[in-house]
C-alpha cells in the first residue's frame, strides 16, 4: 500500500487505538458516535484491535460488527481518508486489499504492517506494535499460525457462530499465557525499535500497548508515543494541519479536550 502524502493538509488528522469493541465494556455506539463528532476530519488512522476478536469476511459479522463498519464508511463518504493498520486481534484479513475488497471494507488504505504518511511538513510512522517484543516467542508464534493460509482456510470454511466461539477461545486461552511478557512493559526492545525507526519521521505512534508513553532515543529529536487506548482511556489524538498533537477523550456523550 503506497505511502499517503498530503501536502497541504485541508482538515484534522485522527489517530485510535486499541478499542477491543464489545457489547458490553466498550459498545459501538459510543465508537461510532466519536467518530461522526470528528471535527473536519481529513484523515482517520486506526492502529489496530478493532474489535475483541474480528474475523474481518462479512460471513462473520454481527450487528455489532456492521454498526461500526457503517460508522467508517459515513467517515470515507464524508470524503475522508480511513485507514486501517490491522492488530493482533484483527483475523482473516485479505491478503491484498483488492477492488473486491475495497468495495466490503470501509477503508480507504488497509496495512498489515508499518505506515508512513507526510503531513504538510511532517512525516509520520505508525505500526500496531504487536511485534516489537521479539523476545515473546509464544505468541509470534500464534501470531505465524493465526495468519497461515492453511489456517484461514480451514476457519473460513466454518459456519460463522462456531468460527467466532473458536477464534475467541484461542484468544482467551493466549491471554493466560505468557504473563511475564503482558505484565511488564517491554522497554529495552522498544527503545531499539525507536532508535531504527525515529531517524526517519517527526513521530513514530504505536498502540498494542493500551499506554500513554514517549520514548526518545539520545541524538534525535524525534519522538515515539505509545498511544492511550480507546477500551479503557476512550482517548483519540487530533492533530492539526500544522503538525500540533492534543489528547481528546470521550465522556458523557461528547468529545472534548483531556485537561
Amino acid at each position: 500500500m503506497p505511502k499517503l502524502h498530503i501536502t497541504e493538509p485541508d482538515g484534522k488528522l485522527y489517530i485510535v487505538t486499541d478499542s477491543h469493541l464489545d457489547e458490553n465494556i466498550a459498545p459501538a455506539s459510543e465508537f461510532v458516535e466519536m467518530l461522526g463528532q470528528l471535527e473536519d476530519p481529513h484523515t482517520v488512522v486506526f492502529l489496530g484491535d478493532l474489535f475483541v476478536i474480528w474475523l474481518a469476511p462479512p460471513k462473520f459479522w454481527t450487528e455489532l460488527h456492521r454498526t461500526v463498519m457503517s460508522g467508517f464508511q459515513d467517515l470515507k463518504d464524508r470524503g475522508c481518508n480511513v485507514v486501517f493498520i490491522a492488530g493482533n486481534r484483527d483475523m482473516l484479513l485479505p491478503r491484498k486489499f483488492n477492488e473486491h475488497w475495497q468495495k466490503i471494507l470501509p477503508f480507504t488504505h488497509f496495512i498489515y504492517e508499518d505506515w508512513y504518511l507526510n503531513w504538510g511538513q511532517k512525516r509520520f510512522g505508525f505500526i500496531h506494535g504487536d511485534t516489537i517484543n521479539y523476545n515473546d516467542h509464544q505468541y509470534l508464534r500464534w501470531r505465524t499460525l493465526s495468519r497461515n493460509w492453511v489456517f484461514e482456510a480451514f476457519f473460513r470454511l466454518m459456519p460463522a457462530k462456531l468460527a467466532a466461539w473458536i477464534a475467541e477461545s484461542l484468544e482467551a486461552k493466549l491471554a493466560d499465557t505468557n504473563k511475564e511478557f503482558k505484565i511488564h512493559f517491554p522497554e529495552k526492545e522498544m527503545k531499539e525499535f525507536a532508535d531504527s525507526v525515529l531517524p526517519d519521521v517527526d513521530q513514530y505512534f504505536v498502540g498494542h500497548f493500551h499506554l500513554d508513553k514517549f520514548i526518545e532515543v539520545d541524538g534525535c529529536k524525534s519522538v515515539l508515543r505509545v498511544l492511550p487506548d480507546w477500551l479503557s482511556q476512550r482517548t483519540v489524538l487530533r492533530v492539526s494541519e500544522h503538525g500540533e498533537i492534543e489528547v481528546l477523550r470521550y465522556q458523557d456523550g461528547s468529545l472534548g479536550n483531556l485537561h
